[in-house]
């Protein structure tokens, strides 16, 4: 194929375009901006293909970028990765947006030992709020372990919570996962996200009537059923928010659950419990008291957590005068 004039590339504008859609999809758009910013016409890329024993009708390219259909089947999905040559896009950047093949079998969302979303927050907002920022259908990942850092500072004040998963991949192209917070303490000014690695940042809404924030997080590499990753980030609180406990929410049961609160030596809090709690709306039970060592931190750590609420909550000394 003949290279093309300078005078044809395509302006900085739309180099920018495609870059952010190749970060937060969704594919179909990411996918007309790098056909757009190549200069190729869908019958110059379906003979590329086809010289590469890369099969697809030029019907189906005008489909795949109009978000009528999209790449399923074997042949489809090494087109793509042919794409992503033929385009210039990074390698996978394509395929990370696909996301997880459609589920097909009724297990999906049904994991042995789930609980129902809405049973968790007593509201379909957060689920709604992760559907909307792409996060993978229910059953298609699950959190083996969880592991949060809190840190508070002399004034009391949470100024960050550092977040560190290990996921799996329980069908095959899973791309992203889902970040949640809820700020009910001050759920207008919910955190901001930061410090992401092994993953980048795609989609963020946020919902500040309830202090919502649902974020998709877009991994390293595309998994496959059985694949693990590991993904890290922190909730930055500025200023800091005053809180007095933590809770995870866990939609299916969990092999480890880690949770250590960091407190400054000038924030020493008189005692710190452990709770758990079914649901939103059950009362709290397990109640007992966590140590809080030299080090000015308490830690919980549990292994075979079942779908529930598990958290912590500390209580300072009054201050005199």
């Amino acid at each position: 194929m003949s290279t093309r004039p300078a005078s044809e590339a395509p302006d900085e504008r739309l180099r920018a375009e495609l870059r952010q859609a190749l970060r937060t999809g969704p594919f179909s758009a990411a996918l007309h901006l790098a056909i757009e910013a190549s200069g190729r016409t869908l019958d110059e890329i379906q003979i590329w293909l086809a010289e590469r024993d890369a099969r697809v009708s030029v019907p189906t390219l005008s489909y795949w970028r109009r978000g009528r259909s999209r790449p399923e089947r074997p042949g489809s999905l090494r087109a793509v990765h042919l794409l992503e040559q033929l385009l210039e896009v990074p390698d996978d950047s394509l395929m990370a947006l696909l996301g997880p093949r459609r589920p097909r079998g009724r297990w999906i969302g049904h994991t042995p030992g789930s609980l129902d979303f809405g049973k968790l927050f007593d509201d379909s907002r957060p689920l709604d709020l992760l559907n909307v920022v792409g996060a993978p259908a229910r059953g298609a990942l699950s959190r083996i372990i969880t592991e949060v850092t809190i840190t508070v500072d002399g004034d009391r004040r949470t100024t960050s919570i550092h977040m560190r998963e290990l996921v799996r991949a329980n069908v095959d192209r899973v791309s992203r996962c889902g970040a949640l917070y809820l700020a009910d303490e001050q759920p207008r000014n919910p955190p901001t996200l930061g410090g992401v690695r092994y993953c980048r940042v795609g989609r963020v809404k946020m919902d500040r009537s309830v202090g919502l924030v649902a974020a998709e997080l877009i991994l390293d590499r595309v998994l496959d059923a059985g694949d693990r990753a590991l993904v890290e980030w922190d909730w930055q609180f500025s200023p800091g928010m005053r809180m007095t406990n933590y809770e995870y929410r866990f939609s299916e049961p969990t092999r480890e659950y880690i949770l250590q609160v960091r407190f400054s030596p000038d924030a020493v809090p008189a005692q710190c419990h452990r709770y758990d709690r079914r649901t939103a709306t059950s009362a709290e039970g397990n109640d007992r008291e966590l140590w809080i060592g030299g080090s000015n931190t308490a830690l919980l750590s549990e292994s075979d957590v079942p779908a529930g609420i598990v958290g912590m909550r500390w209580e300072w000394p009054e201050i005199a005068g």
